[in-house]
């Protein structure tokens, strides 16, 4: 998740391995989703907060699919 320190340490050494930025390893990874933006901690946050309520009480054995349709060469 954008925003926390594991995925500082992990866009770095991929940036690093791809001999580019970290930033510029962010941006390329944003590049690769359909909305063009990487999913912010709190729209984590809020996916959860909404699947734990009564609001999804019908989903039941769901996969909640939080890429933003990141797309894999």
């Amino acid at each position: 998740m954008l925003e926390t320190e594991t995925i500082d340490v992990v866009f770095a050494l991929h940036g690093k391995a791809h001999g580019i930025t970290s930033e510029q390893f962010t941006a390329l990874m944003a590049s690769m989703t359909h909305r063009k933006g990487l999913t912010t901690l709190t729209e984590f946050a809020d996916v959860a907060a909404f699947v734990a309520s009564d609001q999804a009480a019908a989903m039941t054995g769901t996969v909640v699919n939080l890429t933003g349709g990141v797309i894999v060469d």
